[in-house]
C-alpha cells in the first residue's frame, strides 16, 4: 500500500537530459509532464513519482527532486503570508 502512495506522490524536479538525450526530444516524448520551466540545459516540471521513476529507468534524464507538491504549496502560502504582514 505505501508503494501506491509513493507512486501518487507528485513532485517538482528539475530533469537533466541524459548524454544523447535533448530537450526538445524530452519535450517530445509523450511523457505527460507538466512543464513549469524551461532552460537551456534542464526542465522543471511537476511529475508523478512514477513518471519520474520511468525517466530514470529508461536513463532519459537525471532527476533531481526538489519538493513534493504539497511541500511547494505550503511554502509558496508561507511566503504569501509573510508578504501581508
Amino acid at each position: 500500500m505505501a508503494d501506491t502512495q509513493d507512486q501518487d506522490t507528485r513532485w517538482i524536479a528539475r530533469l537533466t537530459p541524459a548524454a544523447g538525450v535533448n530537450l526538445e526530444r524530452l519535450l517530445q516524448m509523450s511523457l505527460g509532464l507538466d512543464v513549469w520551466q524551461r532552460n537551456r540545459n534542464a526542465l522543471v516540471v511537476r511529475a508523478y513519482e512514477g513518471q519520474l521513476k520511468e525517466l530514470e529507468r529508461r536513463r532519459l534524464a537525471s532527476v533531481e527532486r526538489l519538493y513534493t507538491e504539497l511541500e511547494y504549496l505550503s511554502e509558496k502560502e508561507s511566503e504569501g503570508e509573510e508578504s501581508q504582514t
